[in-house]
């Protein structure tokens, strides 16, 4: 565990707050990404955008998302993938709360780290869907299943950088110099 720096430059550490209206932009895009016409082994090995959003908001703004977002938004990607309502919604709202409960000591890590710990987030929360269908009747579709959290996971970092970029330029254009 680092121990706590509080001298003057410690405190550029400490970020400001995303904008409400950034946060929605984002799930705006992830969902327009989610809704291109993937075909073929591209739809099986699709990353979920939603639900990496999700995790980054989960994880960086915590007071603004939780459970509930996760639960809309998957009954949001429910419909638009024409699956059963509430398969997403189970999906989303187990790796929201998982997120939730391993927060600070992914936050620990460096983003190498950070991504193996939303792998195997991302892997049982898919593990748990498979599942859910194959209890509803559904035939197993292979360990295929497991290409969609992978690749969800190794954008991990390219999404940090993307999301967390424009909150940090906003807080250094803002401070007095």
């Amino acid at each position: 565990m680092r121990a706590a720096d509080l001298t003057p430059v410690a405190r550029d550490v400490m970020k400001r707050p995303a904008g409400l209206g950034f946060i929605f932009a984002s799930f705006v895009g992830a969902y327009l990404l989610c809704a291109m016409p993937w075909s073929g082994w591209l739809l099986l090995a699709r990353p979920d955008f939603v639900l990496l959003a999700l995790m980054f908001w989960t994880l960086h703004e915590p007071r603004m998302i939780g459970q509930g977002a996760a639960f809309a938004l998957g009954l949001l990607m429910d419909v638009g993938d024409s699956m059963l309502l509430g398969e997403h919604a189970l999906e989303y709202v187990l790796a929201v709360y998982l997120a939730q409960v391993f927060r600070v000591r992914i936050l620990t890590f460096r983003l190498p780290e950070q991504t193996l710990h939303l792998a195997g987030i991302l892997t049982l929360s898919s593990f748990v869907l498979v599942l859910l269908n194959l209890v509803l009747g559904a035939d197993f579709p292979g360990f295929a299943f497991l290409l969609s959290p992978l690749f969800t996971a190794l954008l991990w970092a390219p999404a940090t950088w993307l999301l967390y970029h424009p909150s940090v330029r906003r807080r250094r254009s803002e401070s007095p110099s």
